[in-house]
């Protein structure tokens, strides 16, 4: 018998006792919605004495067998009445006959309980000391962070669109848009490619845009209907908010870049952002068929990976491929170097959440991991798009 921890896919944790990969021993089971049970397990359920809190603060301590209430037991309410008796598969027999008896049995059962959690104690002991000074992520506290970082994407956003309005030399940045087709040229006999203006691209507006959708994307997800969702889906490991606004706000800045280094072609434009998007979604893949599997499939990762690296394939080559490293401008290299970072530490996160490394064990952690590295990273970029617009010509 071995004592280890494991946190499952729903968010619940387990630290204790096992036998042959199930719970088997004493230990400790936590839940993300508040339920706690400390006590006795065997293959895999509650057996033996044990102590169950649930969310509505009302606490069993008693016998278990095979999952279920069975023997004498307590049911103290969060209102502090006390139902004590005996129990039977789960269900409450009623109060047994000796006024007298009943008082020694809550002190044996408070007894029992109380060497129990001594035992368990040891096993929580390392853990308590390595998360001593550590404040576990909540619901609670995901919400006050996404309206916080909602608001940050917005005064930037504000800002950009500010600039982009009342500063002349960033009003004037336009990048043109072309379309190449072909058409038969009489005199070579022969079909050639010709290019066509189709517009101009107003560009620090749009690198507002991009921060507005992620502060709305934020704001989204603090309100009551889709707070629910969210936090429900986290429970299963997933966060179906992000990966759609990812789709939208990373891959229309991943356009921007591309257009900043000369990649004025509408096709290609529309690739750069396809292929983005899809990296994204093949995140949100990976989170949905990973969320009650033992073993991690990894395939949606590495597609994701390899849809994520086609757009700087393209970019490095309009970026530096016919030019003189020498010549190139400071901000272009910024914004390759800082991008590149940013663009690696995503799913660095991602591995870190499904290799349980450390406090990635907690899917919660991850998600604060995310939240942070996107508004970092968007912030970065944003203005380093912005200060490279203002550069002298």
């Amino acid at each position: 018998m071995n004592k280890k921890s494991y946190t499952y896919p729903d968010g619940s944790r387990y630290e204790g006792e096992w036998k042959d990969n199930v719970r088997h021993g004493y230990g400790v089971w936590n839940r993300p919605d508040g339920t706690r049970y400390v006590g006795e397990w065997r293959e895999n359920k509650p057996d033996g004495y044990g102590a169950l809190t649930g969310p509505d603060g009302a606490t069993y301590a008693g016998t278990w067998k095979a999952g279920k209430r069975d023997g004498r037991g307590t049911l103290t309410f969060d209102d502090g009445k006390i139902r004590f008796g005996i129990w039977k598969e789960g269900r409450y027999l009623g109060e047994e006959e000796a006024a007298a008896g009943d008082i020694d049995h809550c002190r044996e059962l408070e007894q029992d309980n109380w060497e129990l959690k001594q035992r368990v104690a040891a096993l929580e002991e390392g853990v308590q000391k390595a998360g001593k000074n550590k404040k576990k992520v909540s619901f609670a506290y995901l919400k006050r962070f996404n309206a916080v970082m909602g608001i940050l994407h917005l005064v930037q956003g504000l800002l950009m669109l500010i600039f982009a309005l009342r500063i002349d030399q960033v009003r004037d940045f336009k990048i043109p848009v072309w379309s190449y087709f072909l058409e038969f040229n009489s005199d070579l006999m022969r079909l050639v490619t010709r290019p066509e203006q189709i517009g101009e691209v107003p560009f620090a507006m749009f690198v507002s845009f991009f921060l507005f959708l992620s502060a709305l994307a934020h704001f989204i997800i603090v309100s009551p209907a889709a707070n629910a969702i969210y936090v429900r889906d986290l429970q299963k490991g997933i966060n179906v908010f992000r990966w759609h606004e990812y789709a939208l706000s990373s891959s229309l800045m991943i356009v921007l870049i591309a257009m900043l280094f000369g990649v004025y072609d509408i096709g290609a434009l529309i690739a750069i952002f396809i292929l983005n998007a899809s990296m994204n979604w093949f995140g949100l893949l990976m989170e949905k068929i990973n969320q009650n599997t033992k073993k991690v499939n990894w395939s949606p990762f590495l597609f994701g990976c390899f849809a994520g690296i086609g757009p700087w394939i393209v970019i490095i080559m309009h970026a530096l491929g016919n030019a003189d490293p020498a010549e190139v401008p400071g901000f272009v290299y910024a914004i390759i170097a800082s991008y590149f970072v940013f663009f690696n530490l995503f799913p660095i996160n991602m591995v870190l959440q499904y290799k349980k490394v450390g406090r990635w064990a907690d899917y919660l952690y991850g998600e604060r991991g995310y939240i942070i590295l996107s508004l970092v990273a968007k912030s970065v970029l944003a203005w380093l798009v912005f200060f490279g617009v203002m550069q002298p010509v």
